[in-house]
């Protein structure tokens, strides 16, 4: 008969256990698919685009078989967020995709029972102390560091910052600071403002004095269209101080309703290239058009698929477990996703950023090193003399981004 291996293989067979050969991995959804109408038609993106995911990359490989999705529905609300993780750890799943919103998160966070990755494609805060749970729409310190190691490695030394007294906002300025100081730069200045201020001119003068070579301000989208003129109006673009900005300030819709005067020059980044296509996204819309044979709706999907492509990518490298997943999350360098390519860095999930110039309400990409021009004006005369005093130099009236581009992400 047969010995060893073979004989244990055999005899698994017959209990109908085979744990011991095989690898079985599972990873769960919680979404409201009966919660309010809003609520399932959202939820029903999320999960198209979860199950084109583990189509693509759930395949079967060596002794792992093809991963298998659990869905439970939450009901769109915490009580059934709760029950639906108690579902999802009996059924063993190495990760859990949801939930949607901020207080469904902080329950599961709360009641998850050892080592288990919770990713929601879209709660934007993220409760805390919960180590193993994500979001792909929390604050991304992304963009802040590609902008400190931007203007460090164009010589800008000195920095103020400006932020929002909001969770985004600290955090966000928070990752610049350490960013920049990390690579050598000098803050001289961290000044904040109350959440919903319209106007800024302490903070603004504040920075002023300082006189640094770039005024940082990792600020939401409704507050560009408030501070940019006022940056303006106070006269810190003629004083040759750059302006750097996190995502809210490339959004179409802000920079359809700000003057170009007052965005001109201003460096951001973004996790998808400004000029071309992001492979990862061509790849997503591709696959989802062809696997559902419709046109992509929304950006929906893309969240979902991004989620479960960050566990389904910890599965192909070897977990084998609830908690070797959530090391595999931590330490692989990440996937190429429709949002960008994500990964899990001290706690969150990160997307590499593409440092690009604003010029006339479009993105441009920016080359290392590369600083935006200095438009220059005749010094105005003295009013006393009204003559242009002997030697006097060129006033700086503002911003263009230079002739150079790049298209490749900032360097980490």
């Amino acid at each position: 008969g047969a010995t060893g291996r073979a004989r244990l293989l055999a005899e698994s067979v017959l209990a109908g256990d085979l744990s011991d050969f095989v690898i079985i991995p599972r990873i769960g959804a919680i979404l409201p698919t009966s919660g309010s109408p809003r609520l399932r038609e959202f939820a029903n993106g999320i999960q198209e685009g979860i199950r084109l995911a583990v189509e693509m990359f759930g395949q079967a490989e060596g002794r792992r078989m093809a991963t298998e999705l659990v869905v439970q529905d939450s009901g769109g609300d915490v009580i059934g967020a709760r029950i639906a993780l108690s579902a999802l750890e009996v059924s063993d799943v190495f990760g859990v995709i949801g939930p949607l919103q901020d207080g469904a998160l902080s329950e599961v966070s709360s009641r998850v029972r050892g080592s288990l990755a919770v990713i929601s494609p879209t709660a934007p805060i993220l409760p805390e102390g919960s180590a193993g749970v994500y979001s792909l729409s929390s604050a991304d310190p992304g963009a802040a560091r590609a902008l400190a190691r931007y203007a460090v490695a164009s010589e800008m030394f000195t920095a103020a910052v400006v932020y929002p007294e909001s969770i985004d906002g600290l955090y966000e300025a928070r990752a610049f600071s350490e960013e920049f100081q990390a690579l050598g730069g000098l803050i001289l200045g961290e000044i904040s403002y109350p959440t919903g201020s319209t106007f800024f001119e302490d903070q603004l003068r504040q920075a002023e004095v300082l006189l640094p070579d770039v005024l940082v301000l990792p600020i939401p989208a409704r507050d560009v269209e408030l501070l940019a003129p006022q940056v303006t109006f106070f006269g810190l673009d003629s004083l040759e101080i750059r302006v750097l900005g996190t995502a809210g300030w490339s959004e179409e819709a802000v920079l359809s309703r700000v003057e170009t005067r007052h965005t001109n020059g201003v460096v951001t980044a973004s996790p998808l290239p400004f000029e071309g296509e992001w492979e990862g996204y061509r790849d997503f819309v591709e696959a989802y058009e062809s696997y559902y044979q419709r046109t992509l709706p929304d950006l929906v999907p893309a969240l979902g698929y991004d989620a479960a492509g960050l566990l389904l990518e910890g599965i192909r490298r070897g977990a084998t477990s609830p908690g070797e997943l959530l090391q595999t999350l931590e330490t692989m360098p990440g996937f190429s996703g429709a949002t960008g390519r994500v990964f899990v860095d001290e706690g969150r999930v990160v997307r590499d950023h593409f440092v690009g110039c604003l010029q006339d309400r479009q993105m441009r990409g920016l080359s290392d090193g590369a600083r935006v021009d200095a438009i220059l004006a005749p010094p105005l005369p003295d009013p006393e003399t009204d003559s242009i005093p002997e030697g006097a130099l060129d006033r700086v009236v503002g911003f263009r981004c230079p002739t150079s581009f790049s298209f490749g992400p900032a360097r980490r």
